[in-house]
């Protein structure tokens, strides 16, 4: 009797393991198969309405420049003769003429053939109607500096006096200065750059008053 106890009992041991252990193989296949399986993507996100630009920003209207300031019209003085030296300047012209042109060595008389010259100088000036004109004497360095310095405004003068002579010069405006020898344009180191240095400049600035 007790034999057939044990020998149950045995029996009941053995299944009770047998159950258990097949009840964990199954579950362990249970995951296995759950984990095999391939996971299913869901719905791919979407974005959203792309954002439509607005409407560009358009620029204004150019600005049109104005009218550009016209300069007034240049000066323009045509002398029929080579040793006389125009020159433009920024706000009129220069006429450079030898002494040799005008007056003899060391006079401030005007020479016969200067009246000529400075007579078609200002026929130019009437075309222009209205001018400041500034006379500026100039000489070599021989002689003292107060010498030359009166012999360069007698002569300056002597072109002053001849031009306010003629007719049709109302609207010119006629002033003059010496300088002597204190602006020469060359050395005066020949004779050559000495007579370049003696010399009478008219400066010719057109006025609109």
């Amino acid at each position: 009797m007790c034999a057939l106890i044990k020998r149950i009992a045995t029996i009941m041991l053995v299944c009770s393991l047998a159950f258990s252990l097949s009840a964990c193989t199954g579950e362990e296949k249970s995951t296995s198969a759950e984990q095999s399986e391939p996971i299913t993507p869901g719905n791919p996100i979407e974005p959203g309405t792309p954002i439509t630009p607005g409407k560009p920003i358009e620029p204004g209207t150019p600005i049109t420049p104005g009218k550009p300031i016209e300069p007034g019209t240049p000066i323009s003085i045509s002398i029929n003769n080579p040793d006389v030296k125009v020159t433009p300047e920024k706000d009129g012209i220069t006429l450079r003429l030898p002494n040799k042109l005008l007056f003899d060595y060391n006079s401030d008389t005007l020479r016969p053939e200067a009246e000529k010259l400075l007579a078609q100088i200002a026929g130019e000036l009437k075309k222009i109607g209205k001018a400041n004109v500034e006379i500026h004497g100039h000489t070599d360095s021989k002689g003292s500096e107060q010498y030359n310095l009166a012999l360069s405004e007698k002569r300056a003068k002597a072109v002053e006096h001849y031009l306010a002579t003629l007719t049709g010069l109302e609207g010119i405006t006629l002033s003059t200065k010496g300088f002597g020898k204190t602006k020469p344009t060359a050395p005066n180191d020949t004779e050559e750059h000495r007579e370049q240095n003696r010399r009478v400049e008219i400066i010719i600035r057109s006025s609109a008053s």
